[in-house]
């Protein structure tokens, strides 16, 4: 496997203003993890996506990975694009590792099984034909009740918490919120950024403008996700426009897709 250092940017930036640093894989049909371990460790890479759907067509080389980087303690999201359709215990061995999300071009007979077995783990889907034409249902999204399903079914796994904490508050849970949050940020969840942006939209949402600046401020550190970018600059916005003494609703974004 070879690992490449990319970037990418907010809405309507260059590379070079609001970089957000991520690894991307290419299979050279080596499975060893040698090189992305020290990439991880020495660059502080913390997303990593695996370009080639060729190795993922190998299920049980696939299923060695993921155990692999658990054992390797390698914890870090990732996405995964696949072309063959993936089964119960491929699915379950990735989302444990950090797979977030899968991009999956199917025929319509494997999509429906693929998407089955997707929907249960609650992978970030993008779904498409083998033309890549898209399907009624491209993208894929879940209520709060099959969030805490998923939560339920992998207890231990921060990605999982992380999606009910951000499920609770786009349903105006707010109070809900922290538990699942409190159990990602206890987990490990790789992206502190991302919790504290919704920590920010959480204090945003409670009409605490002051302090979602400071969080928004604190998660801009480094290179952080877009979405601390789109939120700074939505706060910015809200401001110059007196939402603060029009009493306007200050609406931040909680949570990104794994595809930005």
């Amino acid at each position: 496997m070879r690992l490449e250092l990319q970037t990418i940017a907010s809405d309507g930036a260059t590379r070079d203003e609001f970089p957000f640093a991520h690894g991307v894989v290419r299979f050279d049909r080596s499975w060893c993890l040698d090189e992305v371990e020290c990439a991880l460790r020495e660059q502080g890479i913390r997303a990593l996506a695996f370009e080639d759907p060729a190795m993922f067509r190998d299920h049980e080389r696939v299923t060695a990975m993921c155990l692999d980087m658990r054992v390797r303690d390698l914890n870090v999201l990732w996405s995964a694009r696949l072309d063959a359709v993936p089964t119960d215990g491929l699915l379950k061995a990735m989302r444990l590792a950090g797979c977030r999300g899968v991009d999956m071009r199917l025929n319509p007979d494997e999509a429906v099984e693929g998407l089955f077995w997707a929907r249960r783990y609650g992978f970030d889907v993008r779904i498409s034909n083998l033309d890549d034409s898209p399907y009624a249902a491209e993208r894929i999204t879940y209520d709060v009740a099959e969030r805490e399903a998923i939560a339920r079914r992998l207890p231990g796994l921060h990605a999982a918490q992380f999606d009910l904490a951000v499920a609770y508050f786009r349903a105006g849970r707010l109070s809900d919120v922290m538990l699942p949050l409190g159990k990602a940020m206890t987990l490990r969840f790789p992206l502190n950024e991302l919790c504290l942006n919704l920590l920010a939209c959480l204090s945003a949402a409670k009409h605490y403008p002051d302090q979602a600046a400071g969080l928004l401020d604190q998660a801009g550190y480094g290179c952080p996700h877009p979405v601390v970018f789109r939120n700074r600059e939505m706060l910015r916005a809200w401001l110059a426009g007196g939402g603060d003494v029009k009493g306007v609703r200050l609406r931040l974004e909680p949570g990104p897709s794994v595809f930005c």
